[in-house]
């Protein structure tokens, strides 16, 4: 065996152990339920419940893109590349069961490039165990920058998309605004400042996005249709909107903010800034913005509410207007006064 295939095995062992999984033994690890085949063969055999429809999503995290080595752990980023892909699981109303991950490592000295993987797959391990998915298999290859493509599937029998809304179902998001970006922004200081508690939430929020799960699973049977915010508020609910065929008016009032947020919107709006730039248009979030018929709203929110999950209705769809050439329209209010859009939206995964 060449000393370049050892590493490769070498690693994949170190990745697979947090999981308790073996490349040779076919081990799996507690309540793996469905797996008839796991690790170690060149395809992974799994067995859907009964009744159930298979969810599938795919995405890709990469070093100085999605995480960054240079400023959070190896753990963190494993947890964030899954936690991304179980949130697309939630805006479907599926429960996770089975994920995928594929590597691609860049030329390090052996013992670094096998301690971050093992670092990935410790945060990984940490969210699949608390979410209830397991891994099944993967793929280890060499490239310039790390990279974490996660393949996630889940099962629902009653799956939500972001098409299906209709005018007059409210908005109502699960989880808060604008707390990603405002960590993102105090982790790219230079000078680190003394944090607050509001402040050390949202460093959290950007480096361990935790998805809303189970806020996705108790919906699926009463929303009309969802989708997780990743690259911002105005930008993803345009797209649910353009599904879905209507337009959109949101409250501001009602956006679910940390003071945190508030203090850095109101400071940055003195400099010409948008005064809802974070919480509109900053992503990464991974709330839950569902579409509910108006007769769902106070039941959903109470079932959400019995199990501790916080809910807003922050606004509402209607019909676009005759002849209108933007169905996906958005109109921000501002108590009975419209106000305009930022110039961002959200996040160009192609952008520069």
């Amino acid at each position: 065996m060449s000393s370049t295939r050892a590493g490769e095995f070498a690693l994949i062992d170190a990745f697979l152990a947090p999981f308790g999984l073996s490349r040779e033994s076919r081990a799996m690890a507690p309540g793996a339920a469905g797996v008839i085949l796991g690790p170690g063969d060149d395809c992974a055999r799994l067995l859907p419940s009964r009744g159930k429809q298979l969810i599938a999503t795919t995405d890709a995290a990469v070093d100085g893109v999605h995480f960054d080595l240079a400023r959070s752990s190896a753990e963190d980023a494993g947890w964030k590349a899954l936690a991304m892909n179980l949130s697309d699981l939630a805006a479907a109303g599926a429960v996770p069961r089975w994920f995928l991950c594929a590597l691609s490592v860049p030329k390090l000295a052996r013992a670094q490039a096998i301690a971050t993987a093992q670092g990935f797959a410790r945060g990984m391990a940490q969210l699949a165990k608390a979410s209830g998915c397991t891994l099944v298999g993967g793929n280890v290859t060499r490239a310039r920058d790390w990279s974490i493509t996660i393949t996630a599937l889940g099962e629902t029998a009653h799956p939500l998309s972001r098409a299906g809304g209709k005018p007059g179902d409210r908005l109502l998001l699960v989880g808060e605004l604008g707390a990603a970006a405002l960590g993102l922004i105090l982790l790219r200081k230079r000078r680190k400042p003394a944090l607050g508690k509001d402040e050390r939430a949202a460093v959290q929020a950007q480096l361990r996005p935790v998805p809303q799960a189970r806020a996705g699973q108790i919906a699926a049977r009463l929303a009309s249709a969802a989708i997780d915010l990743s690259d911002g508020l105005l930008q993803d609910l345009g797209h649910l909107c353009a599904r879905s065929g209507c337009t959109a008016e949101l409250q501001l009032a009602s956006l679910p903010r940390s003071p945190a947020v508030r203090a850095h919107e109101a400071k940055a709006a003195t400099r010409g800034a948008h005064p809802y730039a974070l919480s509109l248009s900053g992503g990464e979030e991974y709330a839950l913005l569902l579409a509910v018929p108006r007769k769902h709203v106070a039941t959903l929110r109470a079932r959400l509410a019995r199990e501790q999950i916080d809910s807003n209705v922050i606004g509402s769809l209607a019909t676009p207007k005759r002849f209108s050439r933007t169905p996906n329209a958005i109109t921000l209010w501002d108590q009975d006064r419209a106000i305009p859009l930022p110039e961002r939206l959200g996040h160009d995964h192609l952008a520069r």
